[in-house]
């Protein structure tokens, strides 16, 4: 059973005889029972296995929660990826249902794929599968986490300053009826305009002084005792009531002299001393529990403003973007994990605005800076540095942590591998942070790490789109990804005419402008599409794709991801052969929905820096 099994399997098909049957007799079969663990993630692979019968579940652990990533049926080869990639299991395997399973030793795995190339062939299309779907679940799984993460960090930052607010509030209502209380007493001293004028001016240079934040709690105790002593001499009732206020005020003895000197020189009553003091208390209380409502909502407000930052919320994808803004946004979004941790800046003072994309650039920095609070575990120091160097700027952001093995350090890029303990990482966040740098903007990512420091290297292009070719130091990780399709990005260039511009920008700084006109200057023939109409550049603008003169060989967009959908839809109604999505931009819903009317498709690509690479 075992023979006829295995021969309907594409690993195995093409497997000579002599190897097979040694493969037959070498495989080891045993059942699982539902819900039994076949291996756990983090540990070290030794035996690829084939599903006889039954199926199995594949689950990752992000976080606090298992992410489900598929359940095989009989036939599937599973478990190869830790033996090929020689790292440990990136999931666990356990039984959906009642099963049987064959394992395949290393060795003998390794002796197919080097004997037979078809194997070598289905294995390499069975992972690559693998890969992109397990790829695309950690990714959106990670992207929840990320922004419970963030979303959890914004609370309970927001939460301190809204609880001093409502504290406030609430308190505010008893002062300032202390307060009204206050006056009504300080009126029925009956003072004469001149007397009342005296003790306004007391008052005021009282609101004015100086605080008295420079003293040790025993100070502080010993001088509220000796005012204290001071009014009780004076019959000054409740006495205990006002010390604090005074001390806060910057009062001590000699000042208190001088005080109650003013009063006798004003020839007022003995029991003005009180009611100036009450007065003076219910004043302080009242303006302090005001300061601090202040405080607490321009915190709020700094907070709100940070987060709207940090996600470029309502703007275009790629814009004008002040680093050191980014960095201090992150800084404050992360302010609850860096918390215990000493962040030193050293900011250059003539860092030029880049071109980015904004949101992801932050991206990059949480992803880096989250791995260093990780790293430092509450205490430890993380310095970030920045500088203008050519064409380029320049951000280190360097940690005084444990640092990375030797071993393992050139693989921090890689996806899904991680150092972190099953739970704790999916291995995506620094080969997001990579793709992003390198393969967005055309710049560089990089790492040197030793015991007690490492420094992540971030190279990022002022203006990336300018820079489409390999990264400007020879022999350093960054090199620009090719496209998958070379050819077919250049056989649609070249055969195309007309492009219809959705989105096209007046601002002549943004990519939504200088694109088109760079199109324009090459031979393309340029319609604008905008709800304005009018015109641009020189070029009559149309208000969508159905009112253009002629149908379009190309649809190049430039409008947010969700409305793409609508163009789409215009673009099939109206028999355009291409839609282009630029950097940025993606939808694959839409996408799907072109090609299967027979569109060409492509998206997240610059058609500029492609017309640059490969026709100009």
């Amino acid at each position: 059973m075992k023979y006829e099994f295995l021969k309907k399997i594409p690993l195995f098909a093409a497997m000579p005889d002599e190897d097979f049957d040694q493969l037959c007799e070498i495989a080891e079969e045993f059942p699982l029972r539902a819900g039994e663990q076949l291996f756990a993630e983090g540990s070290i692979g030794r035996h690829a296995y084939v599903i006889m019968e039954g199926e199995l579940a594949i689950v990752k652990t992000s976080g606090r929660r298992e992410v489900l990533l598929a359940v095989r049926p009989a036939g599937e080869v599973i478990g190869e990826m830790a033996l090929l990639d020689q790292a440990p299991r990136m999931a666990s395997v356990r039984a959906h249902t009642d099963a049987t399973v064959l394992a395949i030793h290393h060795v003998e795995l390794d002796k197919l794929l080097n004997n037979s190339p078809s194997a070598a062939r289905a294995m390499l299309s069975t992972v690559v599968a693998r890969l992109r779907n397990t790829e695309a679940m950690l990714r959106e799984n990670d992207k929840m986490v990320q922004l419970g993460t963030l979303s959890a960090g914004v609370a309970h930052e927001l939460n301190n300053p809204a609880a001093a607010v409502q504290r406030g509030a609430g308190q505010l209502q008893e002062a300032i009826t202390r307060l009204g209380r206050a006056r009504e007493q300080f009126m029925t001293l009956d003072l004469t305009p001149e007397q009342q004028e005296r003790v306004a001016a007391l008052l005021q240079e009282t609101e004015t002084a100086r605080r008295a934040g420079n003293l040790s709690a025993l100070q502080r105790s010993d001088l509220e005792y000796e005012l204290e002593a001071w009014l009780e001499k004076k019959n000054v009732p409740d006495a205990w009531q006002y010390t604090s206020t005074l001390v806060d005020l910057g009062f001590d003895l000699p000042k208190l002299d001088t005080l109650h000197a003013d009063l006798q020189l004003a020839n007022l009553p003995l029991t003005a001393l009180s009611s100036i003091l009450a007065l003076l208390a219910a004043t302080h209380s009242v303006n302090t529990l005001l300061l601090e409502v202040g405080h607490g909502a321009s915190r709020i407000s700094q907070i709100v403003q940070a987060l709207k930052g940090y996600s470029y919320l309502d703007q275009a994808p790629v814009q004008d973007v002040d680093v050191h803004e980014g960095l201090e946004n992150t800084l404050i979004i992360l302010r609850d994990r860096l918390a215990g941790i000493e962040i030193q800046r050293e900011y250059a003072q003539d860092l030029p605005t880049i071109q980015a994309y904004g949101s992801e650039l932050n991206q990059v920095f949480t992803n880096i800076l989250h791995n260093a609070a990780d790293a430092l575990d509450g205490e430890g120091r993380i310095i970030i540095r920045t500088r203008k160097e050519d064409e380029s700027v320049i951000v280190e952001i360097e940690d005084n942590g444990p640092g990375i093995p030797a071993d393992i350090v050139g693989r921090i890029f890689e996806a899904f591998y991680t150092t972190k303990e099953p739970g704790k990482g999916t291995g995506l966040g620094l080969n997001i942070s990579y793709n992003i740098i390198v393969h967005k903007h055309r710049g560089e990512l990089s790492v040197r790490s030793e015991p007690g420091k490492t420094c992540f290297y971030v190279e990022i292009p002022t203006n990336f789109e300018a820079d489409s070719g390999p990264s400007r130091r020879d022999g350093r990780k960054g090199v620009a990804a090719a496209y998958d399709d070379d050819e077919m990005l250049r056989s649609i260039l070249q055969s195309i005419n007309t492009i219809a511009v959705v989105g096209m920008s007046a601002d002549p700084r943004k990519v939504s402008h200088t694109v088109p006109l760079y199109l324009h200057d090459h031979g393309y023939e340029i319609m604008p599409v905008n709800p304005r109409g009018g015109w641009l550049a020189g070029l009559r603008v149309y208000r969508d794709l159905l009112s253009l003169p002629k149908v379009p060989d190309a649809v190049l967009v430039f409008r947010p991801s969700k409305e793409v959908p609508g163009i789409v839809d215009q673009a099939i109604q109206i028999a355009a052969r291409v839609v282009w999505m630029e950097s940025g931009i993606r939808h694959d819903g839409a996408a799907q929905k072109a090609r299967d009317a027979g569109l060409d498709v492509v998206m997240d690509t610059c058609m500029r820096t492609v017309h640059k690479r490969l026709l100009a």
